[in-house]
């Protein structure tokens, strides 16, 4: 934010009302995306959350993979005296291959339904680039701070008394608006062939 001091209602209740609407939806539309980057934050955040999970998980693996081979040799060193070398390894690496596949067809029922109950819900929330540079707190800081804002101006403005011309400009506009546009769907009914 680049103002960080309050104003003064009196300040404020001066201020014709048409430029406290122009500030009104200004601070609106700012909180609508200070918002919108809080939650890409808490939403990277969490994410990164996940990413760090994965990464001891990926680590816990290799270390498993490890102890599984020193494990295999094990075996394998103690049935090679009553079978033989070459027989002991096969048997310990057959042993070893059924419990790999009964594995990985565990991962892929479990990665299925995950990837079902997600759908694609994650390309839609998961920001590709980090949301935002400031922190949670600043970001909140932001928001509350500009809340303040938004108070002031309503407060503003219901002291003001020429706050009717510009309600009754925007209504007249919006009025016309809306008469050009059933003008030009009579216009196009008209001139359509049947």
């Amino acid at each position: 934010m680049v103002e960080t001091r309050y104003a003064q209602p009196n300040e404020l209740r001066s201020q014709p009302a048409r430029s406290l609407l122009l500030r009104l939806f200004d601070d609106l539309t700012g909180l609508m995306n200070l918002e919108y980057q809080l939650v890409k934050t808490e939403i990277t955040q969490q994410h990164g959350v996940v990413a760090r999970a994965a990464q001891a998980f990926g680590w816990s693996l290799a270390f498993a993979l490890v102890a599984v081979a020193c494990l295999a040799g094990a075996a394998i060193a103690e049935l090679a005296a009553p079978l033989g070398l070459p027989l002991a390894a096969v048997a310990v690496g057959l042993v070893t291959a059924i419990v790999a596949f009964v594995l990985r067809l565990m991962v892929m029922r479990t990665g299925r339904e995950v990837a079902s109950s997600l759908g694609h819900a994650s390309g839609r929330f998961l920001p590709a680039s980090p949301a935002s540079a400031k922190t949670l707190e600043e970001q909140q800081a932001d928001i509350a701070w500009t809340r303040r804002r938004i108070e002031e101006t309503l407060t503003a403005l219901e002291h003001k008394s020429d706050l009717l011309q510009p309600l009754r400009d925007t209504a007249v506009g919006v009025g016309a608006l809306g008469v050009a546009v059933a003008n030009i769907v009579r216009e196009e009914k008209r001139t359509r062939p049947n």
